[in-house]
């Protein structure tokens, strides 16, 4: 097992399996928090640049055996986990396979990309299988998590499984789609499973990671209590969170006029769209100058009929809410403007300081803030446990987090019989480990 990326940190996730002196290749993420520091210079920067910065995985301890390498494997669309795809794939020749959703972002990115790659990709749903060689299949078992079509990836070798489960939560309540497949994670938990790797992004939190459900009555209680006030009402939320999205749209209930502003935003929910995983109706959709700046002059002669959903959920200085809020487009808050963040913190230096140069923004001009209207698409510590106990795998590397996170999850991993360095290891980005 060779950890690249996402074993030192939240995010950077890549982690390659050989065995037989074949390899499958798991996630090409970014390291957001890079990502946004560089903000435009990425596009003037060669590819050794971008890997010195941090920004995407630096996958050298496997570039000597790239022609082992069968297939690049990416359980979701999220871009900690494929953002990378465009930089990378192109130093292995062969597919990259990933379910519907996934695909088709991986596609949209290849296409903006200056240095498109030639990987085919290969679309894999939840509850198939595919070969990858004489000796791996590849099965993709369906899983909650906050973006459509995530899946938990099961590599069949000759050794036993590795489970690849980087993201997910076990979402009792899902508003789009279907409650994990807890029955063949029941099975799998009967077929020697050699190697499971878990994401550890929210293991710190307590208890179980709350519904989706949950987030919309948060929604809906919310906009309840501001719409009477005939003000504006403003929210942003995870561009690729498409079931929020939904429950944005279903809470509204044609209450208000819905305008999408933003370039992440178009991006994900017009292919979300073309898949049938949400309707924009009547919704306008915007991410150029003119038709910004034309859609808010109307907002602002008709305030208490519109809802703006944007872009800006982390303080993002280029995106659509902190624009507003530093009146870059035609456009003013007043006071008691309402602004909802149906989202939580990413916990990084930079997200936490832009968040706040936005809220101070936003308070000095009256507008009311709301807070975590959320519900984390991330698996806290007691749906670890759960899959843990049904997956049963011999040995665990917790990954997608920094020396606290991976500490936590072998914590849990003790607690349920496990033992440090036996069959519980903490990693750290490029690291080999044998079983």
């Amino acid at each position: 097992m060779y950890c690249i990326g996402g074993y030192s940190e939240v995010g950077k996730n890549m982690t390659a399996i050989e065995v037989n002196n074949e390899i499958v290749i798991f996630d090409m993420g970014y390291n957001m928090e890079k990502v946004v520091e560089l903000n435009e210079e990425m596009d003037n920067l060669s590819l050794p640049e971008i890997i010195i910065s941090g920004a995407i995985p630096d996958d050298a301890i496997i570039q000597k055996q790239k022609k082992k390498v069968k297939a690049i494997v990416i359980n979701h669309g999220h871009l900690d986990h494929c953002g990378a795809v465009s930089f990378l794939a192109h130093n292995y020749n062969c597919p990259i396979i990933a379910p519907p959703y996934a695909c088709d972002i991986i596609r949209k990115m290849n296409k903006d990309s200056k240095k498109p790659i030639k990987n085919k990709i290969i679309e894999l749903s939840a509850g198939k299988s595919i070969k990858i060689s004489e000796k791996l299949e590849l099965e993709f078992v369906h899983i909650t998590h906050s973006i459509p079509d995530t899946v938990l990836s099961v590599l069949n070798t000759t050794e036993g499984k590795v489970v690849y489960a980087n993201d997910f939560k076990l979402d009792e309540e899902p508003t789009l789609g279907k409650k994990p497949d807890y029955k063949r994670f029941k099975e799998l938990g009967t077929e020697n499973i050699k190697l499971y790797i878990p994401d550890t992004t929210r293991i710190l939190q307590k208890n179980f990671s709350p519904s989706e459900k949950e987030a919309q009555i948060k929604l809906k209680h919310n906009f309840a209590k501001i719409y009477p006030d005939n003000s504006l009402v403003v929210t942003t939320t995870f561009a690729s969170h498409i079931a929020r999205l939904n429950n944005i749209i279903k809470v509204n209930n044609n209450q208000r006029k819905i305008v999408f502003l933003g370039r992440s935003l178009k991006g994900y929910a017009t292919l979300a769209e073309k898949r049938g995983l949400i309707n924009l109706g009547n919704i306008e959709v915007a991410t150029r100058r003119k038709d910004l700046s034309e859609i808010l002059k109307r907002v602002s002669r008709d305030r208490g009929n519109y809802l703006i959903v944007c872009t800006g959920h982390q303080g993002e200085q280029n995106a659509v809410l902190s624009r507003l809020a530093r009146e870059e487009l035609p456009f003013s808050f007043k006071r008691e403007d309402h602004v909802v963040f149906s989202s939580e913190i990413i916990p990084s230096p930079i997200n936490v300081s832009n968040r706040y140069i936005l809220e101070r923004k936003l308070s000095e001009q009256g507008v009311r803030v709301y807070r975590n209207v959320h519900a984390s698409g991330h698996a806290h510590k007691e749906d670890h446990r759960k899959l843990l106990k049904m997956l049963n795998p011999e040995n665990v590397v917790p990954a997608h987090g920094g020396i606290d996170h991976l500490g936590a999850y072998a914590e849990l991993a003790i607690e349920e019989g496990y033992t440090i360095e036996k069959n519980v290891h903490i990693s750290q980005n490029g690291r080999i480990l044998n079983f």
